[in-house]
């Protein structure tokens, strides 16, 4: 028989709450106090805990903190007369499944019953996170072991040593910075710069200086002379992202630099040589850039000496598993909140779901969940996952322009009380063209 731990000084109350526990099905425990109450949580197997707030010789916070920090995945309902938004959210942080106030209703106690019974079952059958050798974080770590990360694995291999241009293809969200890391801090450069820029994110006179740097003087704003992201990045790499996004007059400039390996700051004639491996990144086609002119074709060849084509996440859907595991161990790391088990309705749910933002889109979603899970159990609806089915058309109804004009001017009317100064200043015509309206459409006014 399941175990059930009161925690409550009221006598009244405990009483209460043993008959009712009872009569759930629960053999029932006791506490008069916080002490007393953490001692039999901690050496009893009890599958719930209803602990008080306002206890004698430990409050019921520090008790909580004391049961979680010892059974971390232990189910513990706080109970208060003082029902209000800073005690539940207190509680709530520090990690009781829910928060209910004084007096009890009975009928919400019986549903987190059954909602914690509920997790209970879905964990039997879950996938324990905590138990596997697997359960390893490090940075930079690119996850996954389908066929199409393979061959991703293998070119990172092939090109880390080189001072080779790569082009990174993939989807927003395929995690194309990660790659880049990998070939640099992988090879033998990897003691010397790595700088990432988002080409997208500056404005083109801006990103010139950015990557090229400036003399003092070169324009309204420049007092001093600024190294770009070329020398900055000497011996190293520079990941330049969205490079789809620079303009013609940049993109002459990055030709010359990689025709040359030789460029000037603006606003200055000094010619400096940089030792700089470039890797970019594009979520968008290049060729087809090149084909309706907008992307310089002879820029495209020297940027792509090696493609490497990310795949979606629906593409490398047996990867899901291995992600959830790797940014379930980050999340805790950065929040210090745990998830043990994912159910499998849940996993079911993560591995069906399309992933329109790929891997960024997937972490984002797991962190959100953990920070809305009130229990060690992963439950599918904290997920909060957009449907994926198509939405139903609605039916298609062919009306002329005249027929919704006359349609709009009839709703405009009704809906002033076909005052028609107002209706005409609404419908921001003249009245004249109001009353020539009402009289082709054949429009009906009440008479007054």
């Amino acid at each position: 028989m399941k175990k059930a731990l009161i925690v409550d000084d009221d006598r009244a109350i405990r009483r209460t709450l043993e008959l009712h526990l009872v009569e759930e099905g629960f053999d029932v425990l006791c506490a008069e106090d916080g002490e007393k109450g953490v001692a039999l949580a901690l050496e009893e197997p009890v599958a719930l805990v209803l602990l008080d707030l306002r206890l004698p010789k430990l409050d019921g916070f520090e008790a909580l903190k004391r049961i979680k920090q010892k059974k971390p995945a232990l189910p513990v309902v706080m109970i208060t007369a003082y029902d209000d938004m800073h005690t539940a959210i207190e509680a709530i942080r520090l990690g009781a499944i829910d928060h209910l106030g004084k007096p009890l209703d009975l009928d919400q106690l019986d549903e987190v019953i059954g909602k914690i019974g509920e997790m209970a079952s879905l964990s039997e059958n879950g996938i324990s996170f905590c138990d596997t050798s697997e359960c390893t974080y490090l940075p930079n770590v690119i996850v996954g072991r389908s066929k199409s990360m393979k061959a991703v694995y293998k070119t990172i291999g092939a090109v880390a040593d080189t001072r080779a241009s790569v082009l990174l293809c993939g989807e927003s969200g395929t995690g194309k910075e990660m790659v880049a890391r990998a070939i640099h801090f992988n090879g033998q450069y990897r003691n010397h710069p790595f700088i990432p820029l988002v080409c997208s994110s500056l404005a083109p006179n801006v990103l010139e200086s950015e990557l090229f740097g400036h003399e003092k003087g070169a324009f309204t704003g420049a007092v001093k002379q600024k190294l770009g992201k070329f020398e900055l990045a000497h011996g190293g790499t520079l990941f330049l992202d969205e490079i789809s996004e620079i303009s013609p007059d940049i993109q002459l400039k990055l030709l010359r630099f990689l025709q040359e390996r030789e460029f000037e700051r603006v606003g200055g004639n000094e010619t400096i040589k940089t030792d700089v491996r470039i890797i970019t990144a594009t979520n968008r086609d290049l060729a087809t850039l090149v084909s309706e002119g907008e992307f310089r074709q002879d820029l495209y060849y020297r940027l792509k000496v090696v493609t490497i084509e990310l795949p979606s996440l629906r593409e490398r859907q047996e990867d899901i598993p291995l992600l959830v595991q790797y940014f379930l161990e980050k999340i805790r790391r950065e929040l210090g909140r745990s998830v043990e088990v994912i159910p499998e309705e849940t996993m079911q749910e993560l591995m069906s779901y399309p992933w329109p933002g790929n891997v960024r889109e997937l972490e984002n979603a797991l962190r959100r969940a953990v920070l809305l899970s009130r229990s060690e159990v992963l439950l599918p609806e904290t997920l909060q996952l957009e449907s994926s089915a198509p939405q139903q058309r609605l039916p298609l109804f062919i009306k002329s322009i005249q027929e919704l004009e006359k349609e709009h001017i009839e709703n405009i009317l009704q809906f002033t009380g076909y005052e028609k100064k107002r209706a005409a200043q609404i419908l921001d015509i003249s009245r004249p063209t109001l009353n020539s309206r009402i009289r082709n459409y054949g429009i009906e006014m009440p008479d007054k």
